[in-house]
């Protein structure tokens, strides 16, 4: 019965581990950009983002409000946490956008870093303007 015990435990951590990116290399780097994210709205390091949050730090771009909402759309288990978006998710919403701006992770999270660094919430928030991707 431990040796069960053992098994199971011993399996969880090693989802935890890797649930997030292909290596340890890049569960780091998305872990930062999150911690990033959070740290730039001024939230807490141990809190969660929403959709809107989460957008605006990617840069506002109206292809990316799309794409992200096709994927919660897809997604079930995923759109019930857009207003509570934790590590786990936000690693998956952010491969995927890196993804279709054909960045891998490291890049992708340098330049959101740089871009956010940039700018302010409360700039990005008050603009009328959406990035057009066209």
């Amino acid at each position: 019965m431990f040796f069960k015990f053992s098994i199971l435990l011993l399996y969880f951590i090693l989802a935890a581990i890797s649930v997030l990116g292909e290596t340890e290399d890049e569960n780091k780097i998305l872990r930062y950009s999150f911690n990033n994210c959070r740290k730039w709205l001024s939230k807490s390091l141990d809190s969660t983002i929403s959709v809107p949050q989460f957008w605006y730090y990617m840069g506002k771009s109206k292809n990316d409000i799309e794409t992200i909402y096709a994927y919660l759309d897809k997604n079930p288990a995923a759109d019930k946490k857009r207003d509570v978006i934790d590590l786990c998710l936000y690693g998956e919403l952010f491969k995927m956008l890196c993804s279709t701006h054909n960045l891998t992770v490291k890049p992708c999270a340098v330049l959101r870093k740089n871009e956010a660094d940039k700018r302010t919430l409360d700039e990005v928030s008050s603009s009328w303007a959406v990035i057009s991707d066209e």
